[in-house]
């Protein structure tokens, strides 16, 4: 410990200052105990969708069914997510997410046993309970994060991150369930991932001081005419997830593609691993900046940065094209998932803030299968090159909600 002291005294005073504004956020009473936690449930909420995947697929022995299964539950989640919130919102994280732990786990279980003995029927049934009850500890970190700090710059850089954990957890999670589903049993990998959400979220339940408190629903409040989800500054951070949704969908398929044709496939893991890795250090170094910019600027450039990427990637179609962009657009990533989370702190009451995170998701989670299956479709009938293009214009759908944002913020107070 001392040496690590050492170490940081000595280092250049920009990192110092950096490292004092992570140190300083999770020194927060109560912080390390809830974000731990819930980086771990984040970690077997990345593991998820492929050991289903793989789980599926040995059991019945066909890859339709297994695709079949993760796009259901994928579906189930972004559907079910928003309204699980809800209840979250209502009753309390103490009481709910124990109960939602609990179906999802048992719907994992049941659909792993089912899956090659029972109809399809049966198994999707199961995926869809389990897609529904989901937990979302990503939302429920940042709900506890916006009960607990109060300052925006501090905020700012407890939402970086969040969204650098985020990079972690969805880099390192697939080649850990890749990992154990192909070295142990095919299963194994949606053993361990059900295992860290939940333990993740029952650690996380159960540490109760730095819960938002639950608001039972008391009908109207006089003069409240409208819920704080349909203010026009929420529904522009709507905007801007679904399109980076689309970049997210879209890139495995154009980097898959590219490096096929290429006879370079064995590079595609190391190539889509560059956004994570802009990211994480973007993210990182957004949350250290010492001036607070308002977020609705960040996302009007984040987005452009993103777009930039792309274009990057339509005149430069090669497999080096392509790292460009996602180095470039990779960079927009973290400080957007970021100054979503600070909008939606300024802009949503504290009643429905589990929710509203939740819908960031469910927005990035419809862009990510829109894209997917635009691209796949483009990719099969007009090659890499039509199809980065039209990632291209599904992200601009981003660009312009920022845009949208960004004209307003004169009447908005800053977050």
């Amino acid at each position: 410990m001392a040496t690590a002291r050492t170490l940081i005294s000595s280092a250049p005073k920009p990192f110092r200052s950096a490292t004092a504004r992570y140190r300083d956020v999770l020194g927060r009473p109560g912080a390390r105990a809830f974000f731990i936690p819930a980086g771990l449930a984040r970690l077997g909420v990345a593991m998820t969708g492929l050991g289903l995947l793989f789980s599926v697929q040995n059991a019945t022995g066909s890859f339709a069914a297994a695709g079949t299964a993760t796009a259901t539950f994928a579906i189930a989640e972004a559907v079910a997510g928003p309204q699980v919130a809800r209840l979250v919102d209502r009753w309390g994280q103490a009481v709910t997410v124990p109960v939602v732990v609990l179906v999802h786990a048992a719907a994992i279980a049941a659909a792993i046993s089912f899956a090659g003995i029972a109809p399809i029927s049966v198994t999707l049934a199961a995926v869809v309970v389990a897609g529904g009850a989901m937990p979302q500890p990503g939302a429920l970190a940042a709900a506890r994060w916006s009960a607990l700090v109060t300052e925006p710059a501090a905020l700012r850089t407890a939402f970086s991150l969040e969204a650098s954990v985020n990079d972690v957890v969805f880099l390192s999670g697939p080649v850990l369930v890749t990992l154990a589903s192909t070295t142990l049993v095919p299963w194994a990998g949606s053993v361990a991932a059900v295992t860290l959400v939940s333990a993740g979220c029952a650690a996380l339940a159960l540490h109760r001081s730095t819960g938002p408190p639950a608001r039972p629903a008391r009908g109207r409040a006089a003069g409240r005419t409208r819920s704080s989800l349909r203010a026009p500054r929420f529904l522009a951070v709507l905007g801007v997830n679904l399109g980076l949704g689309c970049f997210f969908g879209a890139v495995p398929l154009l980097v898959t593609a590219t490096a096929t044709a290429g006879g370079l496939r064995p590079l595609t893991g190391f190539v889509l691993a560059l956004s994570s890795a802009a990211s994480m250090v973007a993210g990182l170094g957004y949350g250290a900046l010492r001036t607070t910019p308002r977020p609705t600027t960040v996302q009007l450039l984040a987005t452009i940065l993103l777009t930039v990427g792309v274009l990057v990637a339509v005149v430069w179609p090669t497999l080096l094209g392509l790292s460009v962009m996602l180095v470039v657009g990779g960079s927009a990533v973290a400080p957007l998932l970021a100054s979503s989370s600070q909008i939606v702190q300024a802009t949503v009451v504290p009643s429905e803030r589990t929710q509203a995170f939740t819908w960031i998701n469910s927005a990035s989670a419809s862009g990510i299968a829109l894209g997917a299956a635009l691209t796949g479709t483009v990719v099969a009938t007009s090659g890499t090159q039509a199809a980065t293009t039209l990632v291209l214009v599904l992200v601009l759908t981003a660009v312009a909600a920022a845009v949208l944002a960004a004209r307003r913020n004169g009447a908005w107070e800053q977050p």
